[in-house]
């Protein structure tokens, strides 16, 4: 929602070489910045859950309200810091929430990781509107190319990321509080009771969570025992076809939207709609993961995306209304991404290690959100958004043909 602004902004009055096509490698950061959640297991380890979610949280914040002054002086500017910085502190605070939240549940792994991953996602359907509401309140046309050129919307681009900042933080403030390990309680070995053991004894007890359960006494790889594991590479290359098609979408349906629908605030009310059906989905997919498997869960996520993306040119011509269903239904698909491959990570490797064996993971996301943002610069305009969509179509495919065959890997077999 926030690319045309930003882009816009930067064409008028930073840097008039800025196009669409080079914003893409913001989100892209933003969105799996290396070694984040790398990073988020480890503080979380080290130190405490809350204490890593403030970490994570107060990066975010403080970056969003530096970016006010940076999308003001250089491209290069705002990309570290809206960016970079941006993605580094969301990365820390959302592997801490997700591994936090599995820790009080560990039998509802599908469901726990969708509950949190349709937070992360439901916050868009409120802020997309917000945004909008903010800088385009006269709801103000973009031009074909999906640029906005009135003077009195773009002025309005730095002081919305300084009130964004200060909405952030508030709501932040306010989820720290809730945000902890499940209780621990003092232990005895059967042994020790059995043979009723004096007081020298004790200093065999152990400390477990209230919620532990015996999954704890299963496979339990670290992230160097895991990146021997051809499970692992599966898992990877699934990841960043889902991921590709995902970023691809999300981050261009609305200059694509635009190209043909000239209404501003139905860009951002379709979207948030999409969001809370995404949400609703992660949900869905995890609880779908629960009962079946992995494996059918994203097979059938994967195959309804390939469909959708491969006729989504069919929009331009069918108008408004069949733009939002296709908009939600690809939605719907991309919910699956977020909740299934950390509980995916966990049932394969283990529960011990799950913030850094994820976080090893994810950098995928960040391989294909690299190669997105280099073909959005570089092909966007010359191959157009319809050869565009049937391109990415293919990524969705091949994430079901390498989850199709995931069974004859090690650990494959956890997840089918």
């Amino acid at each position: 929602n926030m690319l045309p602004y930003m882009a816009s902004y930067m064409r008028n009055f930073t840097d008039p070489s800025v196009r669409i096509e080079h914003m893409m490698w913001i989100p892209t950061f933003q969105g799996c910045f290396p070694f984040a959640m790398v990073i988020g297991g480890l503080t979380s380890s080290t130190f405490s859950p809350r204490v890593s979610a403030f970490i994570g949280c107060a990066l975010v914040t403080s970056s969003v309200a530096l970016s006010a002054y940076a999308i003001q002086h250089s491209f290069a500017m705002f990309f570290i810091v809206y960016g970079l910085l941006f993605g580094l502190g969301s990365g820390i605070a959302y592997v801490t929430a997700v591994s936090t939240a599995i820790n009080w549940a560990p039998d509802k792994i599908g469901v726990v990781s969708g509950i949190v991953a349709a937070g992360f996602g439901l916050s868009s359907s409120i802020f997309a509107p917000i945004q909008t509401w903010i800088v385009n309140p006269m709801n103000l046309p973009a031009t074909k190319d999906g640029y906005f050129v009135q003077p009195e919307l773009l002025h309005r681009v730095p002081s919305l990321f300084t009130k964004l900042a200060l909405i952030y933080g508030c709501m932040q403030a306010i989820a720290l509080i809730v945000v902890c390990d499940p209780p621990f309680r003092k232990s005895r070995s059967n042994e020790s009771i059995a043979n009723d053991v004096d007081e020298d004894e004790e200093d065999d007890d152990y400390e477990r969570p209230v919620f532990d359960n015996d999954e704890d006494t299963t496979i339990q790889l670290s992230p160097n025992e895991m990146l021997k594991s051809p499970t692992f590479y599966c898992l990877f290359a699934a990841l960043f076809c889902c991921s590709f098609y995902a970023n691809m979408f999300y981050n261009l349906y609305k200059t694509y939207g635009e190209s043909f629908i000239e209404d501003d605030m139905f860009m951002a009310m379709a979207f948030s709609i999409a969001s809370v059906a995404n949400a609703i989905a992660r949900i869905g997919w995890g609880y779908l993961t629960d009962r079946t498997s992995f494996q059918i869960a994203l097979s059938t996520a994967t195959c309804l995306a390939s469909v959708f993306l491969l006729t989504m040119p069919m929009t331009r011509e069918l108008g408004k209304g069949a733009f939002l269903f296709w908009l939600t239904g690809t939605f719907v698909c991309m919910g699956a991404t977020h909740a299934l491959f950390i509980t995916a990570t966990v049932k394969c490797f283990g529960n011990r290690h799950k913030a850094n064996n994820y976080g090893y993971l994810i950098l995928s996301t960040t391989a294909s959100g690299v190669l997105l943002a280099a073909i959005s610069q570089f092909y966007l305009k010359t191959i157009g958004y319809t050869y565009l969509f049937i391109i990415t179509s293919i990524f969705p495919f091949f994430a079901f043909i390498i989850i199709s065959c995931i069974q004859w890997t090690p650990q494959g077999k956890l997840v089918t």
